[in-house]
């Protein structure tokens, strides 16, 4: 089991407590006592770990089914490694209070303590002092990638029988001598305290370890290393205590309240759940608008738990930014609020809460919720006031058609494939398919499918259906990509349908809005946002993304989807409305380029400026806008090594070097991906800056079975797809191909298609295997990278150092094309340098 990384605050923390700390309050044990024994167990095995925010939060709990939900997100913030299954933090944790309990018999105790928090010293002396001393142990903890230097902890039995106690300099030194021995060290003169005590130590212990340990612990309080420490470190995710209570349905205490009615229905089936869909009928006399510049808004946040069995089974977040009407509009008396949830058919317990931000006052309601097993699969409104509230966009329900493609199985598509559009309700009379904008032909009976020729290779490819009524008027419509970016972050509005009608009726309208998110890997979506023109409508916190939105007056020209991960990086769809059925989105077109520019010594090149370059786009010469350094830019760089049997005696020395070398490369704000092949090529270890889960991968690897190279090679391009910013690709492998489906040409094609800059390693290649230097050349040349032929494994180190080293020294040019590039067309790029005696090493060409 891997051992999580458990920072220097940790490890100091044991100072807390051990020295009289910041354990819980007499008013936190009180309250503690009226709790269920199960959460007081919980409160003793944390107390250390424990922060006090978290701890004043989890009293704060009414609910027993709240407990449980802070305790499950308490050890997942904790979890070093979230993607596996296994929180190796809380397994850790909960082996070592077994061990403080049988070795000591308690977990309250300051070795015992120790023990929780750093784990099991590398030594432990226990002196001879004999009567001058109290008896002493003596743990030693060696410098690791956990714990950055060696440590030294003393721990004392005053009395010599007892519990042991830390000590610390504060402590002085007569807290460890027995009653002669501190006769004599208090009849010294106290500047010469340390002498006369290391003196007691030479004369009644084994100096080569007593006094070094009291040395070093000196050495550790002199240099602020050795301090008490007042809060428990951080968790890996510092903001999960507002997360949890921001999804909280308790009103504070004294809060002011307004009415609402909560109104139910069960419309539809969603697969094998039914959709639970709620209106909030909200008086608008009861809440008070928000002014800003002019602008009046109602804005309200919407939070439900949904319990079964006692326990919490769900939880979501909504916030409505709703228009303000002017003193001349006609509106109605209530505003109504919908959210909706697919759920299982069963008992359940809903609680909603709605706080009226601008008023400051809320709303609460809690149910018993029967869903039952709907069999049909139009919606169908089971409460007047909903069908109502759901407006004149979705007025006749049960005749409401949808149209959804079936995308095939499998990540990438080649060759001849079907497509099924599977199309519902009764208004869809024929269904025209169309691919890459262009139209292939119209269905008139379903099954509605058409089959496709997508090529060799698994480039992207969009199929867009279209159902059509009896007058020939788009009804529904969908649109799938084929072969996209695994890595790409997007956003796309299914609802409403680009080109959707809508009229003005009286006292108001609402409109479904529903969002597809696409999220990188090792990435967390933080909202979605709806916009109706550049007014925020509504943010939704957690799937499914939609909501049925009150439309204002005016309509809105277009409904805006932007979606915000946590580091803040966006993606955004737009939908117009009442505008024709079909729209082409038009792109434009920017070519990024990162170039390394060498010396004749093949040292990087580091003081050039924009006008040191000149950049040709099909022999055309191109503007820059944009030019960098590419030194402090996040770099996204994909390992491909071969596992093949003939890599057995390699692959240990090809371990080592790619550890370094991620090591050197992986900084918080990069990412790598390992991509081990031999009869096929697999993921072993998704994008991410977590080098312990990379290191773990590379270590597992095993060489065996055949090599199918270009395969290998497609699979880890097309893995990278998506990603922003720089990417590359090492490739090391020692020969050719022996089975691969795809060719060395279709691999150079798709190399050139994806942007990457290939770093191809021959390890152990024969001068006179000349085809495969010459694909491994040409792949490097083509893409902007390098090619390395080393004679030995152990070669490794140094060409990986010099690969890391040019990806932190490259230039980024940006430009827009001249003359744009037609679909399909390949396109040369030559990247030049007004400098004599200098090489530069840059993307070839690419595809528009």
């Amino acid at each position: 089991m891997r051992q999580p990384w458990i920072p220097l605050a940790l490890l100091l923390l044991g100072l807390v407590g051990l020295v009289g700390g910041t354990g819980p309050s007499a008013a936190a044990d009180r309250r503690a006592a009226k709790l269920a024994p199960q959460y007081r167990q919980w409160l003793e095995e944390v107390d250390l770990i424990l922060r006090k925010d978290e701890r004043e939060a989890f009293f704060a709990l009414k609910e027993d089914y709240q407990r449980d939900g802070f305790i499950q997100k308490f050890w997942e913030s904790r979890d070093p490694y979230p993607e596996t299954p296994e929180n190796e933090f809380k397994q850790t944790w909960y082996a070592r209070l077994e061990e403080a309990k049988r070795v000591y018999g308690n977990i309250t105790e300051d070795r015992a303590r120790s023990l929780l928090l750093h784990g099991p010293a590398s030594q432990v002396w226990k002196t001879d002092c004999q009567l001058a001393f109290w008896p002493l142990e003596i743990w030693h903890y060696d410098r690791s990638e956990r714990l950055p230097q060696d440590f030294y902890l003393i721990f004392y039995q005053p009395g010599g029988g007892g519990p042991f106690h830390l000590w610390t300099p504060t402590d002085g030194y007569n807290a460890v001598l027995a009653t002669n021995a501190s006769e004599e060290m208090n009849s010294t003169p106290r500047g010469d305290s340390i002498l006369v005590f290391e003196h007691l130590v030479e004369r009644e212990c084994s100096r080569e370890r007593v006094i070094p340990a009291f040395r070093a612990v000196r050495r550790e309080s002199q240099s602020g290393t050795l301090i008490l420490i007042d809060n428990p470190p951080p968790p890996r995710d510092t903001e999960w205590l507002a997360t949890f209570l921001g999804l909280s349905t308790d009103v504070p205490k004294g809060a002011p309240a307004f009415t609402a009615q909560l109104t139910l229905g069960f419309p539809e089936r969603r697969g094998n759940r039914t959709l639970l869909q709620g209106v909030l009928q909200i008086p608008r006399a009861s809440i008070e608008e928000a002014h800003l510049e002019g602008h009046a808004v109602y804005t309200l946040l919407l939070t439900g738990e949904v319990l079964k069995d006692g326990a919490l089974h769900e939880s979501f977040r909504y916030r409505f930014d709703l228009p303000a009407p002017h003193a001349t509009e006609k509106t109605g008396e209530t505003i109504p609020l919908i959210f909706e949830r697919a759920l299982r058919p069963g008992e359940y317990t809903l609680v909603v809460r709605l706080d009226d931000l601008a008023g400051k006052r809320s709303f609460r309601e809690s149910r018993p919720l029967a869903v039952p097993a709907v069999t049909r699969s139009t919606t169908e409104a089971s409460d007047p006031e909903v069908s109502a509230a759901l407006g004149a966009a979705r007025q006749d329900l049960q005749e409401d058609s949808t149209l959804r493609l079936v995308p095939p199985p499998g990540d990438t598509v080649i060759g001849g494939v079907r497509i099924e559009a599977r199309a519902t309700g009764t208004a869809i009379h024929k269904v025209t398919f169309a691919l890459d904008g262009k139209l292939l032909l119209t269905k008139a009976n379903p099954p509605y499918s058409v089959d496709l020729a997508l090529g060799t290779l698994p480039t992207p490819h969009t199929v867009r259906a279209v159902g059509l009524d009896a007058a020939g008027r788009e009804v529904a419509a969908d649109e799938l990509v084929l072969n996209g970016a695994p890595q790409r972050f997007a956003v796309r509005l299914r609802e409403p349908r680009r080109g959707e009608r809508l009229a003005p009726r009286q006292g108001g309208e609402s409109l479904k809005v529903q969002a597809e998110v696409q999220v990188p890997d090792g990435q967390t979506l933080d909202r979605v946002e709806i916009y109706f023109d550049e007014r925020r409508a509504a943010m939704i916190f957690q799937p499914p993304y939609s909501a049925a939105l009150l439309l204002p007056s005016p309509l809105p020209r277009y409904v805006r989807a932007l979606a915000t991960l946590a580091d803040g990086s966006t993606a955004e769809d737009l939908v117009l409305l009442n505008a024709p059925g079909y729209q082409e989105n038009v792109d434009v077109p920017l070519v990024e380029v990162y170039a390394a520019v060498k010396d004749a010594q093949g040292r990087p090149v580091l003081d050039l400026q924009p006008a040191d370059f000149r950049v040709l786009d099909g022999g055309v010469p191109q503007q820059v806008v944009r030019w960098e350094r590419v030194t402090d830019l996040p770099v996204s760089v994909a390992l491909l090594i071969d596992t093949s049997a003939s890599m057995v005696k390699s692959l240990p020395e090809a371990q080592r070097a790619a550890l370094g070398f991620l090591r050197a490369t992986v900084s918080p704000r990069d990412k790598a991906a390992l991509v081990p092949f031999n009869e096929s090529p697999r993921l072993a270890v998704k994008l991410t800056n977590d080098l312990p889960s990379l290191a773990g991968a590379l270590a597992g690897l095993q060489a065996e079975r055949g090599t199918v190279l270009w395969d290998s090679l497609v699979f880890g391009l097309h893995y990278l797809q998506g990603v922003r910013g720089q990417r590359a690709l090492l490739l090391l492998t020692d020969g050719g191909d022996r089975s691969s489906h795809f060719s060395f040409d279709e691999a150079l094609e798709f190399a050139r298609r994806s942007g990457v800059a290939l770093y191809t390693v021959g390890l152990a290649v024969s001068k006179l295997d000349v085809e495969v230097r010459h694909h491994l050349t040409r792949l490097a040349f083509e893409t902007g990278g390098r090619s390395f032929f080393p004679e030995a494994a152990s070669d490794l180190t140094a060409i990986y150092a010099g690969i890391q080293e040019e990806l932190r020294s490259r230039y980024l040019l940006v430009y827009q094309p001249t003359v744009p590039g037609k679909p399909g067309e390949y396109r040369p790029v030559s990247v030049q340098i007004d400098r004599p005696g200098v090489t530069v090493e840059a993307l070839r060409g690419y595809y528009p």
